[in-house]
């Protein structure tokens, strides 16, 4: 009788085991399932959209060695060529990566990683010596620019022509992107002015070069809500200023913080990207 009573016991205790463990194993199978179809977050998306990150946009206009001594505005707007690459190579040799503005789009949304040291370059208005001296440098030391093109320069005097365009988009270093259709400052215009040259470039670039132009730089560094409001509903994923800053972020990618590196080079132009702290 005394063993009958030990054996039931040893029953109940099995049976107890086995459905505490079925129980654990039920759950863990439910629980994979609620979560298989769910979408990984990307690791951007776990930091505040506020976090910034160090990203310098370099901006540029002329490369060329200016030849009419009374244009000062021209002159203003320029470095030389030879200043142009040593600043090139000061930044490889200080082991900057050199990245499209696309790519920190592609950060912002948390699709990717930055390189380490991430640096852009980026030059405005497209004018002819970006295809006849920028482009050679680039291609020498195989680094990438993005280049904000007016569509209605095209084929004038000082411009780069269609087909230079799409010689330069096509080079797999340089990033095509937008700067109105007539380089006209937003801020002072309608919202129907406005959307026909944040639209128009857009449509003008893309059929020139059969590529996506994904981002936009306000001509005078001009912008307002309204402006920000088009270019998010015309497709663009950033927009740059001219306003100083090398500190990125989700919060101002409709107005990204640009910097002029004017002449310098080596240990100077070093030491002022180490020390900028906004």
């Amino acid at each position: 009788m005394k063993r009958t009573l030990i054996f039931i016991l040893l029953l109940v205790i099995a049976g107890g085991i086995l459905g505490v463990v079925k129980y654990f194993s039920q759950r863990k199978t439910d629980f994979q399932a609620a979560t298989a179809h769910q979408p990984k977050i990307p690791f951007q998306k776990l930091i505040k959209e506020s976090e910034t990150v160090k990203v310098p946009i370099l901006i540029y206009h002329y490369v060329e060695y200016v030849k009419d001594e009374g244009d000062t505005i021209r002159k203003s707007l320029n470095i030389t060529p030879n200043i142009f690459e040593k600043q090139i190579q000061t930044l490889l040799d200080n082991s900057y990566s050199f990245i499209f503005i696309d790519e920190l789009a592609d950060y912002l949304d948390g699709k990717v990683k930055l390189a380490p040291k991430p640096i852009i370059l980026t030059f405005d208005d497209g004018y002819e010596d970006f295809y006849t001296v920028v482009l050679p440098i680039l291609t020498k030391h195989n680094v990438k620019a993005t280049v904000y093109i007016v569509p209605g320069f095209l084929d004038k005097l000082n411009a780069m022509t269609s087909k230079q365009i799409q010689e330069v988009a096509n080079s797999g270093l340089v990033e095509i992107a937008s700067h109105t259709v007539h380089h006209i400052n937003l801020k002072y215009e309608s919202a129907k002015i406005a959307e026909a040259e944040i639209i128009d470039s857009k449509n003008k670039l893309e059929q020139l070069i059969a590529k996506r132009v994904n981002n936009f730089a306000y001509p005078y560094g001009g912008f307002n809500e309204e402006t920000i409001k088009l270019l998010k509903e015309a497709g663009y994923r950033t927009a740059v200023t001219d306003t100083n800053g090398s500190y990125q972020s989700e919060v101002n990618r409709y107005y990204l913080y640009r910097l002029r590196p004017g002449a310098k080079t080596g240990k100077e132009l070093i030491d002022w990207l180490e020390s900028l702290e906004k």
